[in-house]
């Protein structure tokens, strides 16, 4: 498959690990979060293959793929990818997504306010998520899972990601499930969702109940303050409200492995 340079620009990404299409996946799966009737298996940053760039200028990208698997016959939401676009500023913003194989476009949801750095050039992020039906990683042999983010029908963006990075995904929620069941079939206790993420922090579980409490109307900006600092609290957060105030004292507490968790749990919100 043909993979595209792309420009040579400084990316920061969530996260500590980023791997790309020659990497070795067995390590791909970055935590498992437990809801109430499903779990989601999250992947590590990725930096998925270009296959082809339509007008816009993209300087780099990376994503990462949240496999979401109900429990039992619990109804689940669908699976979906978060993931960061820079390129060029005097490019439109994404606005759709097309998952190669399925039959409509998809709207692009952001997760946080896009950003602009400017130097010498101006650039721009967006921070997006899209979902793909969960059925679509059921089948083995996985395959590259290809797709489209799109500005206009002119200008889009080919991307790929590698069917390792699906497999062990997919494969890790389905041993899960398998170890779960034999576990439940030789107990007679009273069985609930296991909780398979590990103990969270103070500081974790405080922004997250300081964020519930922000209002409804402040919280895109307080996801967007604290994308801007999530390597490290800079810049206060301007406002007069307590409960902000008070996120962003714990998110400052936090490490930045814990403030990447706490940015992931707010898109639950």
């Amino acid at each position: 498959m043909k993979k595209i340079a792309l420009a040579s620009i400084p990316f920061f990404l969530l996260g500590c690990t980023t791997l790309d299409s020659n990497s070795d996946f067995s390590d791909a799966v970055k935590r498992i979060d437990s809801k109430q009737n499903y779990k989601v298996v999250i992947g590590e940053s990725l930096t998925p293959d270009v296959i082809k760039v339509n007008q816009g200028q993209l300087v780099n990208s990376s994503l990462e793929l949240n496999y979401v698997q109900p429990y039992g016959n619990n109804s689940a939401p669908d699976s979906y990818i978060t993931m960061e676009l820079q390129y060029f500023k005097n490019y439109n913003e994404y606005r759709t997504a097309f998952v190669q194989g399925t039959e409509e476009k998809v709207k692009l949801k952001p997760y946080a306010a896009a950003a602009e750095t400017c130097s010498d050039i101006c650039t721009q992020t967006q921070y997006i998520q899209f979902p793909i039906e969960s059925d679509s990683f059921d089948q083995a042999p996985y395959k590259d899972l290809v797709f489209d983010v799109q500005a206009s029908n002119s200008n889009s963006i080919s991307f790929s990601i590698p069917a390792g990075y699906i497999e062990a995904i997919v494969k890790t929620a389905k041993e899960r499930s398998a170890s779960q069941t034999a576990i439940v079939a030789t107990s007679t206790a009273v069985v609930t969702p296991p909780v398979e993420a590990g103990p969270t922090t103070k500081a974790v579980d405080m922004s997250n109940y300081w964020f519930k409490e922000i209002p409804v109307d402040e919280r895109d900006s307080t996801i967007s303050w604290a994308v801007a600092n999530r390597n490290g609290v800079k810049n206060s957060i301007d406002t007069t409200s307590k409960e902000v105030e008070m996120f962003s004292y714990w998110f400052e507490k936090a490490s930045n492995d814990e403030r990447n968790l706490i940015i992931k749990s707010l898109l639950d919100y």
